[in-house]
């Protein structure tokens, strides 16, 4: 499904390439103007005598942040257009993904995008739509409801992204259209809300490497689904449900070893972690 290539890819891509590079992902935090300029600036690191001196894979990257924000500035669900969505954003140029964002609707349909290491190989964000529970549903809007829509700003320091993480909440329905852009915050309802999309990111990013491991490295599967129980054991994850689909493939696998299939198995007789 996605190939990996390892942290010093990026780290190779940080070193070369601009600040407004850097920030493409965050599209969600970019107004028409700021979105302007980056293409404009993509477009011209892009040309012979700029990509002559970048790796592969900052040709990759900066191919696919040139078209990100045009198509889509910020994240929604393939029916966000009709519901209330409440979006989180978070960019940590050192993480692994560097840059992922979760959209949930009020109607419980939710798009997850992240950019990890293996874009270089599939120069493609890597996306997945599902339905999560009503409980996480619940929380995200009646959180955001407490915190008024995100009508007002955090008012607390922003780390660059290089050096810690900028997280961003956006809400918009027919008549609002806010977001608030944090660090960290002293407003436990913020860290809140975050901690329920972390929690998201964490489960689907299990899930994307091992769709990755089940098709290229069976032999990194058992260590993974032993990562993935520690985490479930601990209640470090939400929406399990959304990665049930490969660990059904991984149990029913009559090519691999039976370790990991029954590690997978028992991971799905342990639903739901929600």
């Amino acid at each position: 499904m996605v190939l990996a290539f390892g942290v010093s890819g990026i780290r190779r891509l940080r070193s070369e390439s601009s600040i407004a590079q850097r920030r493409c992902y965050a599209s969600g935090g970019l107004d028409r103007i700021q979105t302007q300029k980056m293409s404009h600036q993509t477009r011209r690191l892009l040309n012979a005598q700029y990509t002559r001196r970048l790796t592969p894979i900052g040709i990759a990257l900066l191919a696919l942040c040139s078209r990100l924000p045009a198509q889509n500035p910020q994240l929604h669900t393939k029916t966000g257009s009709k519901f209330p969505t409440v979006i989180f954003t978070s960019v940590l140029w050192t993480a692994d993904p560097s840059y992922y964002s979760i959209a949930i609707d009020s109607a419980g349909t939710a798009t997850y995008q992240s950019a990890p290491d293996s874009i270089e190989k599939t120069g493609v964000p890597y996306t997945i739509e599902f339905q999560v529970s009503d409980r996480t549903r619940r929380t995200a809007f009646n959180v955001t409801r407490e915190l008024d829509f995100f009508r007002e700003a955090a008012g607390e320091p922003v780390n660059s992204p290089q050096n810690g993480s900028v997280r961003t909440l956006a809400y918009h329905d027919l008549q609002l259209h806010n977001q608030i852009t944090f660090s960290s915050s002293s407003n436990s309802e913020i860290e809140e809300l975050a901690s329920v999309f972390e929690e998201i990111s964490e489960t689907l990013e299990f899930g994307r490497r091992l769709a990755y491991f089940h098709e290229k490295d069976s032999s990194a599967l058992d260590a993974e689904l032993d990562r993935l129980k520690t985490s479930a054991d601990r209640r470090s994850l939400r929406e399990l449900q959304a990665i049930v689909p490969i660990l059904r493939s991984i149990a029913s696998d009559n090519r691999l070893e039976s370790a990991p299939r029954q590690k997978a198995e028992a991971l799905l007789n342990g639903q739901p972690h929600h």
